[in-house]
């Protein structure tokens, strides 16, 4: 297959090199016409341009790259968890408890819930000295020992 990949680039660098001596022997040729009179000036920037042109054309083709559609989808990682109504806990510890359940950090939680990290950390706490846990995978067992969240 590499050879194969070899074989079409200096097959891609013979017909450039062809194609670029064709085209400067026209150049070549029409300047020669000119200078001796034999056609216009007119004809001769004419000749020129189209000259130019399919170097141009050609130069843009091989640049032209194959159009990429990028589809961007959002994904959740995290299932939503709903925590049942409880005595244990306020509403806003519930909300808090069911972001630590979906893995959010207190950065994300405070942006989610449009409160400071700090009363994050206050709300937390809270729920660590309710669950009787130290760290929030304790509190995420407890939780579900208590049956707090489906």
């Amino acid at each position: 297959m590499e050879t194969t990949k070899n074989i079409s680039f200096y097959k891609q660098i013979l017909v450039s090199a062809l194609l670029g001596a064709v085209l400067i022997f026209l150049v070549r040729f029409f300047e020669t016409q000119f200078y001796v009179g034999q056609i216009s000036t007119k004809v001769y920037i004419t000749v020129i341009g189209l000259i130019f042109l399919a170097i141009g054309s050609y130069v843009g083709i091989k640049m032209k790259k194959a159009k990429t559609i990028v589809q961007i989808v959002e994904v959740d990682r995290h299932p939503v968890v709903t925590i049942d109504p409880n005595d244990i806990l306020t509403d806003r510890e519930n909300d808090i408890l069911s972001h630590i359940i979906m893995g959010h950090s207190n950065k994300e939680i405070a942006a989610k819930l449009f409160i400071s990290e700090n009363t994050i950390k206050k709300h937390i706490n809270n729920i660590y000295s309710k669950l009787g846990v130290k760290r929030r995978t304790q509190a995420i067992s407890k939780a579900k020992e208590l049956g707090l969240f489906k």
